[in-house]
């Protein structure tokens, strides 16, 4: 192994206090002998990085193609074996959206869940997916995502150069595939989806992204574990405290909503009142109303909110480009303004699908889904969008 160029920080096995923002810069940490954290900027998508003497375990993949590109760099930094397995804790395209970049040769490890759902994949996601890095096109043409993927139910262990690397998941209807991943020689945890650290959950009606009762079910099964360093999905490096944190505060979510149906307060109200005050300075409050939303109909005992959605499209200018192409501002032809969220696989031509690259001014063609009935506090989901060269 080269002489890794990051030094042990004392700091990431220690509790956290104050505001759970990272910095401007992606870090690279050394947690423990042979294994990394990956901490995404300004709370992107953070990954685990675990060097074994037959491979590499990469966990998630980073936020956009700069970014998994910078963390490529950052693991050949220490050490010159080839990642051979990459493990994702959710299927959202932030953790999910660089494994074009590894696999082939590396396999990619989901729960059955996840694996079906790709599957099902359009032919649309499938080309996003084969072109998002351009170096990768030529050993992508002839691959389905599919092809390089290995699943498993209910749990699975991987057994790799000395190194023991267990996949956990918990059984929940609602769980959409979400897993953690936990070395138990060294005490590292990466929580997925759970791994909340002074961090707003993102929980939807639509239970897409579970459901408070499965996090709470998550969580006591994760404390067990009692881990020395937490890597959560987004945020900081922190530790077991943060779990029981998390825990303490989807309860109290729970009876605030409670407190407020006893009293008859309409869903509406309930939606535009509900707040998690006594968390001032935690990160996202702008979930705050699909949160609300999610406990009502949990509390009710409502499966999810089936979403309709029309397909539209438009032509126009981008007026302004936000979080790094992430949201988008375009005036169209006719001089109105539509806001539109660029997801991590959004199919974007003429911009290298990297929605990094997407800048005021661009010309552009987009084909986006509107909610119908849904609180859509996040904006609109692009599912196309071919912008002039």
């Amino acid at each position: 192994m080269r002489n890794a160029a990051v030094t042990l920080a004392l700091a990431a096995l220690l509790p956290h206090s104050g505001l759970a923002i990272t910095g401007d810069k992606a870090e690279f940490r050394r947690l423990a002998p042979d294994v990394y954290a990956f901490v995404g900027k300004r709370n992107d998508a953070n990954a685990l990085v675990v060097v074994t003497a037959q491979g590499v375990v990469l966990v998630d993949t980073g936020n956009n193609p700069p970014e998994t590109r910078l963390l490529q760099g950052f693991i050949r930094s220490v050490t010159d074996q080839p990642v051979r397995y990459v493990v994702i804790t959710q299927n959202h395209g932030d953790h999910v959206g660089g494994t074009p970049l590894f696999a082939p040769p590396a396999n990619v490890i989901v729960h059955e869940r996840v694996a079906k759902d790709w599957a099902s994949w359009k032919p649309h996601q499938v080309k996003s997916w084969r072109k998002r890095f351009r170096e990768r096109s030529g050993a992508l043409r002839e691959v389905d995502p599919i092809d390089t993927v290995l699943s498993f139910r209910d749990g699975m262990a991987l057994h790799l150069g000395g190194k023991r690397i267990e996949l956990i998941y918990v059984d929940d209807p609602y769980n959409p595939g979400d897993i953690a991943v936990w070395l138990p020689q060294s005490g590292v945890l990466h929580a997925g989806f759970v791994g909340y650290l002074e961090r707003h959950p993102d929980i939807r009606p639509d239970y897409s992204h579970g459901t408070t009762a499965g996090m709470l079910k998550q969580i006591d099964a994760l404390a067990a574990l009692k881990s020395k360093v937490l890597v959560p999905a987004h945020g900081p490096i922190g530790g077991a405290k943060d779990l029981q944190a998390l825990k303490e505060y989807l309860l109290l979510a729970r009876d605030k909503v409670r407190a407020m149906m006893g009293k008859g307060v309409p869903l509406e109200a309930i939606v535009k009142t509900f707040n998690m005050s006594e968390y001032k300075g935690w990160d996202r409050e702008n979930h705050f109303e699909w949160l609300a939303e999610t406990v009502v109909r949990e509390l009710r005992g409502e499966g999810p909110q089936i979403v309709p959605v029309a397909e539209m499209q438009a032509s126009g200018t981008i007026a302004l480009a936000e979080d790094e192409g992430r949201r988008l501002v375009v005036r169209r032809d006719s001089g109105e303004e539509l806001r539109l969220r660029v997801t991590a696989d959004t199919d974007i031509d003429g911009a290298a699908n990297d929605r990094s690259q997407l800048k005021a001014g661009m010309k552009l063609t987009a084909s986006y889904l509107v909610p119908r009935g849904f609180n859509a506090a996040l904006g609109y989901d692009v599912t196309e969008m071919v912008v002039a060269p």
